[in-house]
């Protein structure tokens, strides 16, 4: 391969993929954000250059809240499809935190180990989605600092996947520490480590801590714009190889309207997407993380994962809401028969 951007994964040792973790009591350990989510579908969006005024408003003619975050959606994603999932995070003890734990739990998520912050709130986040799935986010965060004992080394030894958000590695330095313990923890352990970078690029300061997340990663799931930002490849093929390069195991690039390409050491996939009709867009990224894990906990290859994601994705858009819609295992394969 011609060599088009400087390496960034020169200290990096490839440890190679190291099987699927068996007999463990978890299947899903998920660390990260985790907030409540108001979601509301509009007409349009706001705009004072067409006609608009100061103070005017838009009327919406659906809205869910409900549990949200990438790590909390992953959590329930998984636990919808069958798996047994917990959540690691941080909330305010006030009511949206109240409510986002109701909602964990009546999606089956384990949240014993979620760290209750007193007198702090819980992260709120408001969407505004138009019919065509463009939406507008605003976010007002909460308490999301993660304490060491949340992530007791036996409590992450106990999963057969730990799955980790770039945007928890933002915090103190405390929490970033506790959270790189934990892959490290984990790695050693024989848990397989999935990772979501996220935007980490808009806070320059994170360019270290998610490189040596990256170094403890058996699964990595960047989109495309994300997996070019960690290795300077515009090309999807060229980054994911780089990053089996780095010693990941199975690297899979979602691509949008496009599908996905995964790759594992031996075999580079591309799935194209499904055509469904779009009831909301947010939340399908982690509907996909959610499918393509809970498939590689059943050994299914490569394709076979990547086709069940894209399936898991495919069920979460023709539902409208950020996390209404996820599907269970048995939803999914009908889907894929459907559509064979």
């Amino acid at each position: 391969m011609e060599e088009t951007s400087p390496r960034r994964w020169a200290s990096f040792k490839p440890a190679g993929f190291r099987g699927h973790p068996m007999n463990r009591a978890l299947d899903v350990l998920a660390v990260g954000d985790g907030n409540l989510d108001v979601w509301m579908r509009v007409p349009r969006h706001p705009d004072r250059r067409r006609g608009g005024v100061r103070g005017s408003g838009v009327v919406g003619d659906a809205c869910r809240v409900g549990p949200g975050g990438a790590a909390a959606n992953v959590a329930m994603g998984t636990a919808r499809l069958g798996a047994h999932a917990a959540f690691v995070g941080a909330i305010g003890d006030d009511a949206p935190g109240s409510q986002f734990v109701k909602g964990m739990r009546a999606g089956g998520v384990d949240t014993s180990h979620l760290h209750v912050m007193e007198g702090r709130a819980t992260s709120l986040a408001c969407m505004f989605e138009t019919p065509d799935g463009e939406y507008a986010f605003y976010v007002c965060p909460g308490s999301r600092a993660i304490p060491s004992h949340c992530l007791a080394a036996d409590f992450v030894r106990s999963a057969r996947i730990l799955y980790v958000t770039g945007h928890v590695l933002t915090e103190d330095e405390s929490t970033c520490a506790a959270i790189l313990d934990a892959m490290a923890t984990a790695r050693d352990a024989g848990v397989t480590v999935a990772f979501d970078p996220g935007k980490y690029w808009l806070n320059p300061s994170l360019e270290s801590r998610v490189h040596e997340a990256v170094k403890y990663t058996d699964i990595i799931l960047p989109n495309r714009e994300e997996a070019e930002q960690l290795t300077g490849r515009p090309a999807p093929r060229e980054a994911a190889a780089d990053l089996l390069e780095a010693g990941v195991g199975i690297v899979s690039v979602t691509l949008g309207g496009r599908g996905c390409l995964a790759a594992s050491e031996d075999r580079m996939v591309e799935q194209p997407a499904f055509r469904v009709r779009t009831g909301s867009t947010v939340g399908a990224g982690d509907a996909f993380a959610g499918g393509l894990l809970y498939s590689f906990l059943l050994k299914e290859n490569l394709e076979e994962m990547a086709a069940f994601a894209n399936a898991t994705a495919a069920i979460k858009i023709g539902t409208p809401g950020a996390s209404e819609g996820l599907p269970r295992a048995d939803e999914v394969r009908a889907f894929l028969r459907e559509n064979a």
